[in-house]
């Protein structure tokens, strides 16, 4: 009778580490490999390949040209990161505007708008984009053309808000991407 009742404690015993292990496998969280990198803003701006992952429409290369600009005006980088920022930035840009601003005059007036902006304590706190149906097609000088309305809200030195609005002309090039080819700041639209 010893040996059953030994015989039965030791499969008590067995069945319950079994059921202890496989309880701890199922049961416990696990991280993904990814989950453990968070990318920053910075590095997905900084990574996208626009040879290969270009905006599709007018308003998607506004919205990705706002994701530079937030990371330009509001983010640590080292002096690396802002060539490669401004980079990506002229890769937005229409030939025509390229050409109006070569890059080392270009970086140069990014930097001193930079400096005016951090001198004036001004931060983006959100960009924001028309919808799809407010574009508005056009055509310039026999190609597609289209206005693409941009609202910045922003927080000044005094602790005040403001919000600053601007419009984009796009035209698309021989690869039929949507370039920006000039910009200028606009009133505040109009509520219907």
């Amino acid at each position: 009778m010893k040996k059953y009742l030994k015989l039965g404690i030791t499969a008590v015993l067995v069945i319950a580490l079994i059921v202890g292990c496989y309880y701890q496998m199922t049961h416990r969280k696990t991280k993904a490999a990814e989950d453990d990198v968070e990318v920053t803003q910075l590095e997905q701006v900084l990574s996208r390949q626009l040879d290969t992952s270009y905006p599709p429409t007018p308003r998607e290369v506004i919205k990705f040209y706002n994701r530079i600009i937030e990371c330009a005006y509001g983010g640590e980088y080292d002096t690396e990161q802002f060539d490669r920022l401004a980079a990506q930035a002229r890769k937005l840009m229409d030939e025509e505007l390229l050409a109006e601003n070569p890059l080392d005059l270009y970086k140069t007036r990014f930097l001193e708008e930079l400096a005016v902006y951090k001198e004036e304590s001004r931060k983006i706190l959100q960009t924001s984009v028309c919808a799809t149906d407010e574009v508005q097609f056009t055509e310039i000088e026999g190609k597609k053309g289209a206005y693409v309305a941009a609202a910045y809200f922003m927080k000044e030195k005094q602790g005040e808000f403001t919000r600053t609005y601007q419009t984009y002309l796009l035209r698309q090039d021989k690869d039929k991407r949507w370039k920006i080819l000039t910009y200028h700041i606009s009133a505040a639209p109009q509520e219907d």
